[in-house]
């Protein structure tokens, strides 16, 4: 028996760091759940540079954003948008407090590492994504 994770351990460990809001590498790309995040991390993340959000198309349909990945909507997310924002655009439960969130810029083209890392993930309702060093 080796001692090194299996696929089943490792997707485990990502699950839990993300629901802890620590930052999971997934192929080449940072994600963590914008729930979890503490907004110190969410904006450590967003000075890296080229940041989106996955949104359920649920939640997508919701927001009036288009899903251009099949079961999930990537959004960019606008320059000056803090932790407050990314929570609001996942979290339904404050939509009556903060109704405006629009227009949001859905992220088009080839499904890249964040969008399958979510469906990987199975993470709830969002993730913040974004390279490691490389844009969007």
């Amino acid at each position: 028996m080796t001692l090194i994770p299996t696929l089943t351990e490792t997707l485990s460990r990502a699950r839990t760091d993300m629901r802890m809001g620590l930052p999971v590498l997934i192929g080449g790309w940072l994600a963590a759940a914008v729930e979890t995040a503490s907004p110190a991390r969410a904006q450590a993340m967003r000075d890296m540079g080229g940041a989106v959000l996955a949104v359920t198309d649920w939640r997508a349909q919701t927001l009036k954003a288009r899903v251009y990945d099949g079961d999930l909507a990537r959004i960019i997310v606008p320059g000056d948008a803090d932790a407050g924002w990314m929570r609001a655009i996942a979290d339904p439960s404050g939509d009556l407090m903060t109704p405006m969130k629009g227009p949001l810029q859905p992220a088009r083209g080839r499904c890249p590492a964040p969008s399958r890392g979510h469906r990987a993930c199975e993470i709830g309702a969002a993730s913040a994504c974004r390279a490691d060093g490389a844009g969007g």
